[in-house]
């Protein structure tokens, strides 16, 4: 963190080959069976996680704009800020052109501050600064390497404004689900509303990388219509990285970043085993003199939500 005394310069981490392909095969195509499902999922009704947007939108008021989301998918929280200045990026080319169909229902004044963006977020390329950047719905554990995610971060650094805040949401990993050998079935469902189509989608199979701490589910979707009857019905894998509380702290660090908070919700409670983890992490642009003057928040503090 350029802490030796010989001040020897940091080298910015850089992705040394292509990523495999990932999210973007899983949600390729706008009218795709997997982009649909997850839209229907998460359109209506009771938000996956509650609170989420109201602590973003507070979160940025808070710290100033304008704001990146990267892994916005189909713009359920992008959409909801983007009377704030609001950049969505996102792999999936499925994903943003049903952000985009959905975003043409927005105020015209909303709607001209609202950019959505195909890109690779450990390879990020924008032309511009923000205040304040998360990464909702735990799409960093997406990021299947420590090079992704050291490049991603290192990436949001240089695109947030001096003292500019990024906010990340994980899972906190559950020992005993990650040891069962048949772990408790995991179900989805929802109905699009254009077409009354309902979505089903349910985890037929999952595969450990303990050594790389990678869960790949097989998931199986289907669509049905208002009868039942099977319309659509396909089956692809998908992969994640749980990562641990110090774990993630360390790379934020690693990557210019102090860590000013963790919550177990959206509401400000404290970091707890097995629950979600919420990590807001400032840029830190003289981490030397932060620490000298004991600035520097001590692991485990938690500071008021935003």
């Amino acid at each position: 963190m350029g802490l030796c005394p010989n001040k020897q310069r940091r080298r910015t981490p850089m992705l040394t080959s292509p990523r495999k392909p990932g999210l973007e095969r899983f949600y390729e195509g706008a009218e795709s069976l997997f982009v649909r499902a997850y839209d229907a999922f998460y359109a209506v009704g009771a938000p996956p996680i509650a609170g989420d947007i109201a602590f973003y939108d507070r979160l940025a008021r808070a710290t100033g704009g304008p704001v990146l989301e990267l892994g916005c998918g189909t713009g359920r929280i992008a959409l909801a800020l983007a009377g704030l200045s609001v950049t969505g990026v996102d792999i999936s080319a499925g994903m943003l052109a049903l952000a985009r169909r959905k975003s043409e229902r927005l105020a015209a004044a909303a709607n001209s501050r609202l950019a959505l963006v195909e890109g690779d977020m450990a390879q990020l390329d924008l032309g511009r600064h923000f205040g304040t950047a998360f990464i909702a719905f735990r799409s960093f554990q997406h990021l299947l390497t420590v090079d992704e995610q050291r490049a991603t971060l290192t990436g949001v650094h240089r695109r947030l404004r001096p003292d500019g805040r990024l906010a990340l949401h994980l899972f906190d990993p559950r020992f005993d689900l990650l040891a069962y050998e048949n772990p408790p079935a995991i179900r989805q469902s929802g109905i699009d509303l254009a077409t009354q189509h309902r979505y089903v989608g349910e985890i037929l199979r999952t595969r450990r990388d303990y050594l790389n701490q990678i869960r790949r589910d097989l998931w199986r979707y289907a669509k049905t219509d208002l009868n039942g009857a099977l319309l659509e019905e396909a089956t692809r894998e998908m992969a994640l990285r749980w990562t641990y509380r110090w774990e993630i702290r360390h790379l934020l660090e690693l990557s210019g970043f102090v860590v000013e908070a963790e919550y177990s919700d959206f509401h400000g409670a404290s970091p707890a085993y097995g629950k979600e983890l919420i990590v807001v992490a400032r840029r830190e642009t003289n981490l030397r003199r932060r620490l000298s003057e004991g600035r520097f928040r001590a692991p485990g503090a938690r500071a008021a939500p935003p």
